[in-house]
């Protein structure tokens, strides 16, 4: 085909003229406004990427010690109560079963509590501890008070050893064991010589295991003399206070 055909071939394409309606203004506007909408779609896109990969790399831009703070920051911190020391168990304990023993028995006067650590088989007024054997219980004393007989006392004893329990109704007049609402039990124990009560005892057992007693004598069990007829204080008294909720033993 020489170069005369193809050049009446062009003119003939695009001999014919343009429809009436044609406007170049119209046709560059729109040129325009797609070119802006494909910058745009371009611009978001790159926003995008570079969000996803900042996002991506921000822990590893992070110092070592402000990853650790931010760390620590979020999770909860979680910290357990301050243990009671046995000797603090102690006085608060002894402290509550003599405001509770007043309250019952208002006939007492000079009422007070004395604790340490092991059993009392020793002088308590001594300021010298022997040193504590496997069987002694974890706390031992007495609530001393006076009635209109004389000075005495009730003892009270801890343990997590189950001896007590068999040592409770050992010989005893009356015993019996009653369930309390909280699982814990509650052996209640009475000797007797003819009429006269000579030792109560109440005896909480505790569903870990652990146990509380006090007992009440014809005799002053702090000094061993003071010899009674009759215990001072019933069991049903000496129930009340093992029982009481203000007494946290645990």
């Amino acid at each position: 085909m020489s170069e005369q055909e193809i050049r009446e071939g062009m003119l003939l394409a695009v001999w014919d003229e343009p429809p009436l309606d044609f406007d170049p203004d119209k046709l560059i506007k729109r040129v325009e406004q797609k070119k802006s909408r494909r910058r745009a779609l371009v611009a978001v896109g790159v926003a995008t990427a570079m969000i996803v990969v900042t996002s991506l790399a921000l822990p590893g831009l992070l110092p070592r010690d402000e990853e650790k703070q931010l760390a620590s920051e979020v999770q909860p911190t979680t910290s357990s109560p301050p243990t009671e020391s046995v000797e603090k168990r102690a006085q608060r304990i002894g402290d509550k079963l003599t405001e509770k023993l007043a309250m019952r028995m208002t006939n007492f006067s000079e009422l007070s509590a004395s604790f340490r650590r092991g059993s009392y088989g020793y002088n308590p007024n001594s300021p010298i501890t022997p040193p504590q054997r496997p069987y002694d219980p974890e706390l031992s004393g007495f609530v001393h008070f006076s009635d209109q007989i004389g000075p005495t006392a009730l003892r009270v004893i801890l343990t997590k050893d189950r001896s007590v329990l068999d040592q409770a109704c050992a010989g005893a007049t009356l015993c019996r064991t009653v369930a309390q609402s909280d699982g814990s039990t509650v052996t209640e124990a009475q000797f007797m010589e003819g009429p006269e009560l000579t030792r109560a005892v109440a005896l909480r057992k505790f569903p870990s295991g652990y146990f509380a007693e006090i007992a009440s004598f014809n005799y002053n069990p702090s000094t061993g003399q003071g010899l009674r007829q009759a215990a001072p204080v019933p069991v049903e008294v000496l129930t009340t206070l093992v029982t009481d909720p203000d007494v946290h033993w645990e």
